[in-house]
């Protein structure tokens, strides 16, 4: 898997001007896809409030296989009509994803490349979880 990441400030102003459009229409379309997933996750959380108390320390295989089975449950239920406002103790504050949660999660050593193949998921065998930090770093 790859992560893509915007352009910085210096890498579109020290682009000739049709390269800078470039680059800035690409960190635009890359932000508004980003804003799309992050309320689907909080529509996912706010379904399902126990993906918010989930140990970082438990398996990560399983922890992949029951995030999986939520979002099948959750695509059930918006294909059946299910409205979550109904459902007692539904939490509608977490339906939009509050981006300072984001900044509080640390994931350094969380789902590295290793648990994931351990998990039954077929990685490439370069891609160690070495590898993948320095291509996320480029």
């Amino acid at each position: 898997p790859y992560i893509l990441r915007p352009f910085t400030e210096p890498e579109v102003n020290t682009q000739p001007p049709v390269e800078r459009q470039r680059r800035q229409k690409f960190n635009r379309q890359l932000s508004s896809q980003c804003i799309t997933v992050e309320h689907s996750l909080g529509l996912l959380k706010g379904r399902f409030p126990s993906l918010k108390d989930m140990p970082p320390e438990q398996d990560i295989g399983d922890t992949y296989r029951a995030v999986e089975a939520l979002v099948a449950l959750h695509n059930l239920c918006i294909d059946l009509g299910d409205h979550p406002q109904l459902i007692p103790f539904f939490e509608n504050s977490n339906t939009e994803v509050d981006n300072g949660d984001i900044d509080d999660v640390d994931l350094c050593g969380y789902g590295e490349a290793d648990d994931i193949q351990a998990a039954g998921t077929a990685l490439p065998a370069w891609e160690t979880d070495e590898w993948l930090r320095e291509a996320g770093q480029q």
